[in-house]
């Protein structure tokens, strides 16, 4: 069997431009998160992992208004910061790594400020990063792209399987190797719009389950190719639905089935409405004559009353 040849650079470079160019046509651009402190910036990192934009920017505000201040957030119990990620998944590992990042930052700097690291070489400042227990590859790629202005590409499951349906990541990558490998085909330019894009494309409630190898046959989750990831990326956004096999068939053999059945239930009503009419009918001419013979006994029992009268 021969093995199918593997993109050129410039092929797959050309793809992501297509994708960002579909992307742009269906989704807002404007929604990218303002620029925020370097430790602001990693707690929403953890509010935005595997979430949705509003889903995030909800948790984000509980967090900053429902504490007095970081300090307090710090000290807190794990219990006590799971109620302000109780809408997203995973609650519990939401508070975790948030207790952790403040709990890092203020053991080392004594305050809440890791804006210092921007003075810091990118390979410094990621290894720092690095070192706060429990932080996902999501969340130190999201502060060095946002706030340390590095070219990496921050993606989490969510949108590593929007880009394996697509065919620009391979099913057997985890997401942070696929983002490595898909990192030089996206213009450092583009970068934090192509994972903004990505993002609503993966969260979007009309895609987001297609995307996943459970509820996906497993023929259609990854594409062969992302020539062939592109064309139906773009077929389903026209759409706004996924493109589902033999869909036409299944849709045209179900009102068949749904008229035979009605044709079925609408003759047993007819039989039945028609034996329910004759015995009402039935019952009206026996009430009938019975009306008429209880109207005739009362006239011969006075013709039999008047009679002796006649006689005298």
């Amino acid at each position: 069997m021969v093995a199918p040849q593997r993109m050129k650079s410039p092929d797959k470079q050309e793809v992501c431009k297509k994708v960002l160019t579909l992307l742009k046509k269906n989704y807002s651009s404007t929604a990218l998160k303002p620029e925020l402190p370097v430790l602001e910036t990693l707690i929403y990192a953890v509010c935005l992992e595997n979430s949705a934009l509003d889903a995030a920017e909800l948790s984000y505000a509980r967090l900053l208004n429902g504490f007095h201040d970081l300090n307090e957030v710090r000290v807190s119990s794990i219990y006590e910061l799971e109620h302000v990620f109780a809408a997203q998944s995973q609650p519990e590992w939401r508070a975790l790594r948030v207790k952790n990042v403040l709990q890092y930052v203020f053991d080392t700097t004594y305050s809440f400020d890791l804006d210092p690291l921007k003075r810091k070489t990118m390979e410094l400042a990621t290894k720092q990063l690095g070192k706060i227990p429990a932080l996902s590859a999501f969340v130190r790629s999201y502060a060095l792209q946002n706030s340390l202005g590095a070219h990496v590409l921050p993606l989490d499951d969510r949108q590593h399987r929007a880009l394996i349906w697509i065919g620009l990541a391979a099913p057997g990558d985890t997401a942070d190797h696929a983002a490595e490998n898909l990192r030089p085909f996206v213009r450092k330019a583009d970068a934090q719009l192509f994972c903004h894009l990505l993002r609503c494309l993966a969260t979007d409630h009309r895609f987001s389950d297609w995307f996943s190898p459970v509820a996906a046959p497993a023929a259609d989750y990854a594409a062969t190719d992302a020539s062939v990831g592109l064309t139906r990326l773009e077929e389903m956004l026209r759409r706004g639905a996924p493109p589902k096999k033999d869909a036409g068939r299944k849709a045209h053999d179900k009102p068949v089935e749904k008229a035979g059945a009605s044709k079925s239930a609408m003759a047993g009503a007819g039989n039945g409405s028609t034996r329910a009419q004759s015995r009402r009918d039935s019952r009206a001419g026996s009430a009938t004559s019975e009306k008429g013979k209880a109207k005739k006994a009362p006239a011969r029992k006075d013709q039999s009353r008047a009679a002796p009268k006649k006689q005298k």
